[in-house]
């Protein structure tokens, strides 16, 4: 048996009080006379022996009342044979799991509510000399600090849901490493959560050899949930006049199935579609709507369902710009190409101008093709390299005795003409993988006439990943792609000319051409991630050295958000400040936000199932009944079985024994 607190224990030279007590206690008698003394010899020999019996009674009472007294402050300790405590200062780490799974009902409140409660008996357990961190699943600066036990105990009242959502091993891994830099000799994290699945990667849980990890699994009211799991636009590009098809999955985690579940689309306020979905037990269903584009600008939309009691899920955000013609500007050698003319002239989509002399700034422009032009100068070279690395499109046709500018290729580092072959070939395969034909073709046609060439250049091997379009029948290409930075090149290897190439009168001529033309301008992404550290690139015109506000739309929400400049890209990065999903303006940008999809899904670790994860795991341990004080078995567990409260009743018994042989001696 060891002591918390060893120097109370001289408390115990207190006996010698009573003792001395009941030493120095004399009585003086008084003799009284009587005729027959014979009686009361008797009587008076029988008192005597009672009286000294009592007296023993009481010393001993006395004794065991303040021995046990001063054992209690000592506070005796049967140690644990798998105790970790050692000699030194302690730290402890509490992860209070505030994911949106934790809103679910519990016996008392929801789980957060039980959780704080449980991170209150936690910390009772431990003295108020140590020091303690508050992490929640927001992971926030803010948190990597140490706390007195009233501090503590105040941060938890400020505990909120949030939209984070990090996986199980990465908040471990902050605790431990942060409780390793203390360099503390006793390291205590505890783990409070309902251990959703999603979330739950107890298999990559970190060890430190140093530390206690204890997890303490809160069971709630499983919950059927029904939630739009995804949303796609499906368009290359978004103008006045045309349409948008929203494609949206819907997940039931749930184990019944739902049958025509409404669902709502919504653009700038108004409801423009409406559709309903059949979704199975565990299993998904999808929806498609479409709406128009009456006007150009930002369009702010949503996708909503009615699912209750989980509701962060039930909607989904999206922004959409649509903007102003596509710039498209044709460099050739001296006579522009009349396919593309009469491809591009009269479109209402793309604006083409034509030119035999690459201009000084390529600011505004959207798709640029370079048609047989035999040399470019090293500037001009560069300059277009360096505008299509920044996320343009480039489309490089050759003409007879005119290859493509070598400079413009070596700049592009894409794969260098080499010579001329007079060869009739017709094409063997089309990538009808390749986003140029995306919703082109209901089904593949076997027997689809294939272009025919009549002359083309081979191109010499390169380093670069280029990946062929359209291939020839010896294996090489007639359009390819190059990826070049944030844009990309399309090589030609024939004149786009009737009298080299049949592809010009083929159909599938229009949409290779239109939608290089389409996808040229890069597409704002229609939604964000809340709680996702990924820079967000920016589409519209911000200057990062003046402060922008990114405001809700339909909240007061409005933080100073951290603006970068990163080539000459405005670049967004969050820090965990929004927590409602919405859309938001920043200056003249729309964004949309939702909430991860991580959290919907409402299943969960049992107790058990915990403890199995872990099992021959050093350092962790699972507290499977939390439906009582825990505090009780962090203490037996950590410090050994706490003798405290038994020492404080036997002293109590020991005053109660004095009082009752008090109280029999007074009687008689």
């Amino acid at each position: 048996m060891t002591f918390a607190n060893p120097a109370f224990l001289w408390g115990l030279l207190a006996v010698i009080i009573p003792i001395a007590i009941h030493l120095f206690n004399f009585h003086r008698y008084r003799t009284v006379y009587f005729s027959n003394v014979d009686r009361l010899a008797e009587l008076h020999t029988e008192s005597r022996r009672s009286s000294k019996v009592r007296r023993w009674l009481l010393l001993a009472c006395r004794i065991l009342a303040v021995a046990f007294l001063v054992l209690a402050f000592a506070r005796p300790v049967i140690p644990n044979r798998n105790s970790t405590v050692r000699g030194g200062t302690t730290v402890v780490s509490v992860y209070v799991d505030n994911t949106y799974s934790m809103e679910s009902a519990a016996s008392e409140g929801s789980l957060i509510d039980e959780a704080v409660r449980k991170a209150r008996e936690i910390v009772s357990t431990h003295a108020i000399s140590d020091r303690y961190q508050l992490l929640t699943a927001d992971l926030t600066g803010i948190q990597m600090r140490w706390l007195s036990r009233d501090e503590f105990l105040e941060a938890l009242d400020d505990i909120k849901p949030t939209s984070a959502s990090p996986r199980l091993s990465d908040a471990v891994r902050r605790q431990l490493d942060f409780m390793k830099q203390s360099g503390a000799a006793n390291r205590f994290a505890y783990i409070v959560s309902d251990f959703q699945q999603a979330g739950s990667d107890l298999d990559a849980l970190p060890a430190d050899s140093l530390a206690t990890v204890t997890l303490v699994p809160l069971q709630g009211v499983e919950t059927d949930n029904l939630y739009i799991d995804t949303l796609l636009l499906d368009a290359p590009a978004y103008f006045a006049g045309g349409d948008v098809s929203v494609k949206v999955t819907v997940r039931n985690s749930g184990t019944r199935d739902a049958e025509r579940v409404p669902l709502k689309l919504s653009v700038n306020g108004h409801e423009r579609a409406i559709s309903t979905v059949d979704v199975p037990a565990g299993g998904t269903a999808q929806s498609t709507m479409r709406f128009a584009i009456n006007a150009t600008g930002w369009l702010d939309g949503g996708v909503t369902i009615e699912d209750y009691p989980v509701t962060f899920d039930d909607s989904y955000f999206f922004t959409l710009r649509v903007g102003d013609r596509i710039n498209m500007l044709e460099v050739h050698g001296g006579t522009p190409n009349d396919n593309l003319l009469r491809l591009f002239a009269d479109d209402t989509v793309v604006d083409m101008r034509t030119t035999t002399q690459l201009p000084a700034s390529l600011d505004g422009l959207d798709f640029i093709v370079v048609d047989e032009v035999a040399s470019m100068p090293s500037g001009e070279a560069q300059l277009l390299a360096a505008w299509v690395d920044d996320g343009g499109t480039l489309l490089v046709i050759p003409g007879v005795g005119r290859p493509a500018p070598q400079t413009l290729l070596a700049a592009l580092h894409a794969p260098q003409t080499a010579r001329w072959n007079n060869a009739t070939l017709r094409a063997r395969s089309i990538d009808y993988a390749n986003s140029l034909y995306r919703n082109v073709f209901s089904a593949t046609d076997e027997d689809m006439e294939m272009p025919v060439v009549r002359g083309h250049y081979s191109h010499d091997a390169s380093p670069s990943p280029s990946q062929p379009i359209i291939t020839l029948a010896d294996g090489s290409a007639l359009l390819s792609v190059t990826p070049c930075g944030k844009g990309r090149l399309y090589l030609m290897t024939t004149p786009l000319h009737s009298e080299y190439t049949d592809f010009v009168g083929q159909a599938l001529f229009v949409p290779t051409l239109y939608n290089m033309a389409l996808y040229s301008r890069p597409l704002p992404l229609p939604c964000h991630t809340l709680g996702s550290a990924d820079p967000i690139v920016l589409s519209g015109s911000h200057d990062p050295s003046a402060t922008a506000e990114l405001k809700a739309q339909t909240t007061d929400l409005s933080i100073i958000p951290d603006l970068r400049r990163v080539g000459n890209r405005n670049m967004l990065v969050l820090h965990g400040e929004l927590t409602e999903g919405g859309i938001y303006t920043l200056s003249d940008e729309h964004l949309a936000f939702n909430f991860p999809r991580r959290e919907s899904q409402m299943t969960f670790f049992t107790p058990a199932e915990v403890s199995e994860a872990i099992e021959g795991r050093a350092g962790y341990s699972v507290i499977a009944n939390t439906a009582r004080d825990i505090g009780d078995e962090l203490r037996s567990r950590d410090s050994g079985r706490q003798l405290w409260r038994l020492c404080i009743i036997l002293a109590l018994l020991a005053l109660a024994a004095e009082t009752t042989v008090l109280r029999l001696n007074a009687k008689r």
